[in-house]
């Protein structure tokens, strides 16, 4: 079978419901289409979650992934997240079989993020979203 963005994009969904439901969540699906892909329900709130399959890499550097976050329309107009569209995102990074949640602070209003899942080469860490930080 050929892997789409699609499959990828429901195996990241799929993911993403399963260790939700190992961390007493209940997630759900909106059944109109949303900024976000997954509720999660902790019996005390409801939290919208966006998520993403993180597979594409930066081309200046190993151990790191970059994750799309905006989109534009016809108009050329770019749209980011904002803080009353998404209460979290989750990215599943396929490289480590892991899964990732960061809150807003994160990623809203920004076009794309950089995760890092390997060590820098020079060992930097300001500025960098490592992906142990987030772990799932």
């Amino acid at each position: 079978m050929k892997t789409t963005t699609n499959i990828k994009g429901q195996l990241a969904e799929y993911k993403a419901g399963l260790r939700a439901l190992e961390l007493g969540y209940t997630p759900s699906k909106p059944i109109f289409s949303a900024r976000y892909d997954l509720i999660l329900d902790d019996t005390k709130r409801l939290m919208r979650v966006q998520i993403k399959y993180a597979d594409a890499k930066l081309s200046n550097s190993d151990g790191s992934v970059s994750v799309k976050l905006a989109y534009e329309d016809r108009k050329r107009k770019v749209y980011t997240y904002q803080d009353k569209e998404v209460d979290g995102l989750i990215v599943y990074i396929p490289k480590i079989d892991k899964l990732c949640f960061f809150p807003p602070r994160v990623f809203v209003g920004k076009e794309k993020i950089s995760i890092r899942y390997a060590k820098t080469k020079n060992n930097q860490k300001k500025g960098i979203v490592f992906a142990e930080d987030y772990f799932w």
